[in-house]
């Protein structure tokens, strides 16, 4: 259901040199139908009934690389869901994680070499960012 309600082709940037300081974001005209998806989405991921070896038949990688690409939604709203989205997946899943953090790489070297624009980069750098305080620190053991 998730997946046949927010993954969609995202229409082409209407405005080639956007800079978020200045210029107002084009929000998702769908966004009410979006929010509510992406809320039940997330209560499913916070139940206490969610078992991950159910969820891992539906949430794989393919799954996973259809989120990232929505990440290029000129919504901030839209991303800020999938942000808390892709994390709760990482979460989750441990068997993603080292593809997700994989194809964020994907993402950010895309973005530098390649189209050099994708909207979601400051939410990707979030989770990345978050992921990495989430690693133990094993020099510590020495000290």
């Amino acid at each position: 259901m998730v997946g046949k309600n927010i993954f969609r082709v995202l229409p082409p940037s209407e405005n080639f040199e956007f800079d978020p300081e200045e210029d107002e974001p084009t929000l998702e005209v769908s966004w009410p139908h979006l929010q509510l998806v992406y809320e039940l989405f997330l209560r499913f991921f916070e139940s206490p009934d969610f078992q991950a070896s159910i969820g891992k038949k539906y949430i794989d990688q393919r799954f996973v690389l259809k989120l990232l690409d929505l990440f290029d939604s000129e919504d901030p709203r839209e991303r800020d869901f999938l942000k808390t989205v892709l994390h709760r997946i990482y979460g989750k899943f441990l068997g993603l994680r080292a593809f997700i953090r994989k194809h964020i790489n994907n993402v950010f070297l895309r973005f530098v070499y390649e189209t050099d624009s994708f909207n979601g980069v400051g939410e990707l750098l979030e989770i990345l960012g978050s992921i990495i305080n989430g690693f133990a620190f094993p020099a510590l053991k020495c000290i």
